[in-house]
């Protein structure tokens, strides 16, 4: 037999040549090495980017200052010879005019708990008497009212998160009433009579226990407040646009009238729309503010919206601060409530792209950027307009027309934060 040898053991046949068959299996080793090799090396070179990058973004950035504030109102007290739990009958904020009930005051607690659940169970009665009037009412266009279950929930999810504690009661009601209409439009049997007995006999139940009561009336139109907190009388209204400077920063660390001078006050009426905010800055804080300047305050530690207010007086103080006196003409529930509240003033505001400081380079001595264009490095020229420890936002100059100028990053450029060896026009691998 050509290339096999027989051995004396048992007549066993082996190969002549047994170390080229390991030899082959060696290199096929080799070469599978080699292939996912080259396969990770292409697939790593693919995907391998040499340089970091962020994409151009717009936003808008607010420099604020933190001050507190204390606000004036053209306020007078309600007074009135009465005793006990004071009921309002006007949602504070809102307007009132001369001789309006404002609000009952009622001589014991339980008094006046029963008078607010009487007039609670009289509008559940109303409702549901509403709805039994709409049993055999049909609308076939579901999708309209469907739609009107979406507006009702929006506004009322609204209301939550803005903290517009005046307006959960209306809006909770519309989003019962465009459910239910969706009900009766789908066939559903809803059968209030069995609610509305149970609510008649509460009624009469609270008819029957009602006390006396001493109703509270407006002296004057006004926007109507129910508490009184003793700060009313701290500064006239009239006297916050001709005081000096320091007669203002006292104000924020005033006093209020002891208690006892406000046992008759069922409540206060603000006469005049616009009302004021005292604050005390820092003079270089200040020191950009003028007269007329337009300025967004809010009021973190509170409910209330934010406000445009028009700076009426910048004013020095005998340390070296600066009074702000602001003005708004806004009035709700919740700017009713502001008194001494911390504020935040935006003294400026920039919108621009939002640039990583570490892209920020300086070539033959101008400020831009390496962005990545298609397969190349491109330089462009930013313009700071705002910088903080580590982004800045950067604007586009314009030329004499109102035209934005070129050569300058632009939304959407993939600005290159790390990056290594890097020139205009570098091709990368």
């Amino acid at each position: 037999m050509p290339n096999k040898v027989a051995k004396n053991d048992g007549g066993k046949v082996v190969p002549l040549h047994p170390k080229k068959k390991k030899s082959i299996n060696i290199l096929y080793a080799l070469l599978a090495v080699l292939v996912v090799g080259v396969s990770i090396y292409e697939i790593f070179r693919i995907n391998y980017s040499p340089v970091e990058t962020e994409v151009a973004l717009e936003t808008t950035v607010n420099n604020a200052v933190t001050a507190e504030g204390f606000v004036v109102r053209d306020e007078s007290y309600i007074r009135a010879d009465a005793a006990g739990t004071l009921v309002p009958l006007v949602t504070d904020g809102h307007r009132v005019a001369s001789g309006d009930a404002v609000a009952v005051v009622f001589g014991s607690e339980v008094s006046a708990r029963n008078y607010s659940e009487l007039q609670q169970v009289e509008a559940d009665i109303a409702y549901f008497e509403s709805l039994q009037n709409k049993i055999g009412a049909s609308s076939a266009d579901v999708d309209v009212l469907e739609e009107q279950i979406y507006s009702a929930a929006e506004s009322y999810v609204l209301a939550m998160r803005n903290g517009n504690l005046d307006e959960y009661g209306s809006y909770e009601d519309t989003v019962c009433e465009a459910i239910t209409s969706r009900q009766l439009s789908t066939g559903t049997v809803i059968d209030p009579t069995e609610k509305l007995a149970a609510l008649r006999a509460r009624l009469a139940q609270l008819q029957s226990a009602a006390g006396g009561y001493t109703t509270v009336t407006a002296d004057n139109p006004g926007y109507y407040i129910s508490h009184v907190d003793g700060y009313e009388n701290v500064i006239a209204y009239d006297d916050v646009l001709t005081a000096t400077g320091d007669q203002l920063a006292a104000v924020l660390s005033a006093d209020p009238v002891p208690e006892s001078e406000l046992q008759n006050c069922m409540g206060k009426l603000v006469d005049a729309f616009n009302w004021y905010l005292v604050c005390v800055l820092d003079a270089q804080t200040a020191a950009g503010v003028a007269s007329g300047d337009r300025l967004t305050v809010d009021f973190p530690l509170t409910s209330a919206e934010s406000v445009q207010a028009t700076v009426m007086s910048v004013l020095p103080t005998g340390d070296g601060r600066t009074v702000l006196v602001l003005q708004s003409n806004l009035m709700n529930q919740q700017y009713a409530g502001l008194r001494k509240e911390q504020v935040q003033i935006v003294l400026d505001s920039y919108t621009g792209f939002r640039v990583n400081n570490r892209a920020i380079r300086e070539v033959d001595g101008v400020q831009g950027v390496y962005v990545v264009s298609g397969n190349l490095v491109e330089f462009k020229k930013v313009e700071i307009a705002y910088s903080d420890s580590e982004y800045s936002v950067c604007v586009t100059p314009t030329d004499d027309n109102g035209n934005p100028q070129s050569g300058y990053v632009e939304l959407y450029d993939e600005i290159i934060v790390e990056g290594t060896d890097l020139y205009d026009g570098k091709i990368l691998g």
